[in-house]
């Protein structure tokens, strides 16, 4: 991909300039797709919340909604622009396909990560062919899918049991997929295939037409309901000495090494992405509290609501700012973007299913509601467990985490690579292009966890008043997490026993870390009024508090003077119809 180099061309005002100019194309792209959607809350739009629920009951998409993303050309999104599509970076991917999140989870699957997740391993390793044929078939609303490798750490429902034997010129594809989104209305198809000559190993890549249905050694699987995301189209696939052509092998590489370059762009995309069916769930559950009267427990008056609200809005600003940092560093730190992108993979399913399930308290019985204003909460409950599966899902993330923590036990930062500004700053000059070759070369630092010295200093050093020194007290406690985390992962080597399974236990503090430091650095460099952020620390000092009490339940609580800003915040934007992360974007105008 083809991206503005950062630090050369123009100068600092012309850089400033060009940069502001994108910005304005990106909110005027998003802007466009909104209005398309319009109101969710309005009954009588075609495409509000509750013709979605009324689909999803009946585990089927809108076809409203798909005409709207064919018009809108959706796939061009996740298309390069040397290629004739939009993509050139990937946090305005996800910041774009949060609208189609934010009103269905499934409708997202189908039309934008489907797709998306089978040409990212084709710009990773394709030839120019397979890359232009690639484009022009999604460019002209063609859909993909695709079948990664799933680790043993992998979710079961998802394994893939393809295995790849030479014949002649080409190979004999055999073994079943029991479950692949889009397999029924794709045009092509990305499978991993174990080697099935002896001593073989490893895997091999093919990009295929999709078989016809009655293409010889070849059956489309019935269709697997699911739980969550209920419109999606999930089958299984089964070929019986199904003959692949030799020009069909993808990459010239191992199948695995193509799979590594993939991973970090689709696992630090794919749960940002979801942060727009959370941000529904949080509305919802705003619009239920204001609902209430001031003596209703319900009510958006009563403490314990009052809470709930707030420490939802708090982790979705957190997950934002991580899923942030972790699609900018696949630019800017390549060789870091594994390990951060599977924090992103393994901690945002989990914040963000656990945000639904204490929203649920607030709404009581009507989080059950299967129609009226409410229901789309529960729509919204059952699908976001569902983002912690795919390629490279929760489990596997949290092996990668584990894998890096071994390798790199002193989390110091590396010589001379700390990104800077870069990383925190989505509202600054362009990106470099992404380099997927060096996705699996292994990192000399930790750029981000081992860089935090001098971002506590900045908050410590910024005066002010209580919100402000709140917010030095937590930047000085997440740094003395950070000194323990990085004692206990040196003594990793050095004590009896497996390291690979009491390393595990410090995965969750150091996404945790990793999540804080990512709060800190973009309070650190935001750019200004118009940057969509709350104005002040508070909304950092809320998103702090919630990391540290999910690392020392003896954690301080915030100030009240950090959580009414929030709060009000919080109220502002759902009255404005903008969206609750860091972009706050107005929704359907």
């Amino acid at each position: 991909m083809t991206v503005v180099t950062s630090g050369t061309g123009p100068g600092p005002a012309e850089g400033a300039g060009a940069a502001r100019a994108a910005e304005a194309a990106v909110r005027e792209r998003v802007a466009r797709l909104e209005r398309g959607f319009g109101d969710l809350d309005d009954p009588g739009n075609p495409l509000g919340a509750e013709q979605f629920v009324r689909a999803d009951a009946e585990r089927r998409l809108l076809p409203e909604a798909e005409a709207l993303l064919d018009g809108f050309r959706l796939h061009a999104e996740i298309v390069p622009r040397e290629l004739g599509g939009r993509l050139e970076r990937l946090d305005v991917l996800a910041r774009v396909l949060r609208a189609v999140f934010r009103r269905d989870a499934a409708l997202g699957l189908a039309c934008g990560t489907g797709s998306y997740l089978a040409a990212a391993a084709v710009w990773a390793g394709g030839s120019a062919r397979q890359r232009r044929h690639t484009a022009d078939l999604l460019l002209s609303g063609g859909r993909m899918a695709c079948a990664y490798p799933q680790p043993a750490e992998g979710n079961a429902f998802l394994h893939n049991g393809f295995t790849a034997s030479p014949d002649g010129a080409g190979h004999l594809l055999d073994g079943r997929k029991e479950a692949l989104n889009n397999a029924a209305r794709a045009s092509s198809l990305v499978l991993f295939a174990r080697r099935g000559e002896p001593g073989g190993g490893g895997h091999r890549a093919f990009l295929i037409d999709a078989p016809q249905a009655d293409a010889p050694g070849f059956r489309l699987l019935p269709r697997r309901p699911t739980t969550g995301v209920r419109g999606c189209l999930v089958h299984g696939l089964e070929f019986t000495r199904y003959r692949v052509p030799a020009d069909r092998q993808l990459g010239t590489g191992s199948g695995a090494e193509l799979a590594a370059r993939a991973f970090p762009v689709i696992r630090s995309t794919g749960p940002s992405m979801a942060l727009g069916c959370a941000d529904t769930a949080l509305r919802t559950a705003v619009a239920f509290a204001l609902a209430h009267r001031a003596r209703s427990r319900a009510s958006v008056l009563a403490p314990r609501t009052r809470q709930a609200l707030l420490d939802a809005f708090s982790d979705l600003l957190l997950c934002d700012a991580l899923a942030l940092v972790a699609t900018r560093a696949a630019h800017l730190l390549p060789r870091e973007s594994a390990t951060l992108s599977a924090v992103v993979k393994y901690l945002l399913p989990m914040f963000l299913t656990e945000t639904a399930y204490d929203l649920s308290a607030v709404l009581g019985a009507e989080s059950y509601a299967r129609q009226g204003a409410y229901a789309v909460f529960r729509k919204a409950l059952r699908d976001l467990p569902m983002i912690g599966l795919g390629p490279a899902g929760s489990e596997a993330s949290r092996v990668a985490v584990a894998d890096r923590l071994l390798r790199l036990p002193g989390l110091r930062p590396p010589p001379a690579g700390a990104a800077g500004a870069a990383l925190f700053r989505w509202y600054g000059p362009g990106l470099p292009a992404l380099r997927p070759r060096e996705f699996t070369v292994p990192a000399g630092g930790d750029s981000l966890v081992g860089g935090l010295e001098e971002t506590v200093e900045r908050a410590r050093a910024a005066g002010g008043g209580e919100p402000e020194r709140a917010l030095a007290g937590y930047a000085t406690a997440l740094g003395r997490e950070r000194d323990r985390l990085r004692r206990d992962c040196a003594l990793l080597g050095r004590s009896d026993g497996p390291a690979q399974t009491r390393v595990y236990a410090l995965v969750d503090r150091y996404a945790l870390i990793a999540a804080g430091t990512a709060c800190l650095g973009v309070w650190r460099h935001r750019t200004g009024p118009d940057d969509g952020l709350p104005a002040g620390p508070a909304w950092a000092v809320m998103a702090l508090a919630r990391v540290l009490r999910r690392l020392d339940p003896a954690a301080p609580r915030p100030p009240a003077s950090a959580a009414e800003p929030l709060l009000a915040e919080l109220m502002n934007r759902f009255d404005d119809a903008r969206s609750f992360d860091l972009y706050a974007t107005p929704i359907g105008r």
